[in-house]
């Protein structure tokens, strides 16, 4: 129960201390699945060390803020692996490897990317908490963990 609780909170958009004002509703921005019907994709990888996790392509789109309707579950890419948790934390003393739950969920929304959520977690705790940006219009690349690496790229209709 703790673990989930604490997946609920990543899960929820926070606000930050001296954050720009809420963004206008009519703003167009990038968004993922919903009604996106143009053809245009991203493709996301997730590698450990080389290696993938996984791989995945979702529509994507440009809509506006007001007319993106929340969806009545939020989708989350889900996806596990066998993995050391001290890799994410250092002060993590568990020894060998456990199975570890990776979760993406769009995040936001922005005029030239999606924010994608990103979390690593154990049965027990969660190891990493944060977000990649996935330009929708050149590729993008996150390391935060050595050796874990998410990257995105524009798949355009007919590309």
């Amino acid at each position: 129960m703790k673990l989930a609780s604490a997946l609920a909170l990543a899960l929820m958009p926070v606000s930050v201390f001296g954050q720009a004002p809420a963004p206008a509703r009519d703003e167009v921005v990038w968004h993922w699945f919903g009604d996106c019907a143009s053809g245009d994709s991203l493709v996301l990888d997730v590698t450990l060390d080389g290696k993938s996790l996984y791989r995945s392509a979702f529509p994507i789109c440009r809509a506006r803020r007001a007319d993106i309707k929340p969806e009545p579950q939020q989708r989350i890419l889900e996806f596990r692996f066998d993995g050391e948790p001290h890799r994410f934390r250092s002060r993590n003393r568990a020894t060998g490897t456990e199975p570890i739950q990776g979760n993406i969920w769009e995040a936001g929304g922005e005029r030239h990317a999606i924010q994608l959520g990103v979390s690593f977690a154990t049965g027990d705790q969660v190891l990493l908490n944060t977000v990649h940006v996935a330009r929708a219009d050149s590729p993008s690349r996150s390391e935060r963990v050595r050796g874990l690496v998410i990257t995105t790229r524009p798949l355009r209709r007919g590309g």
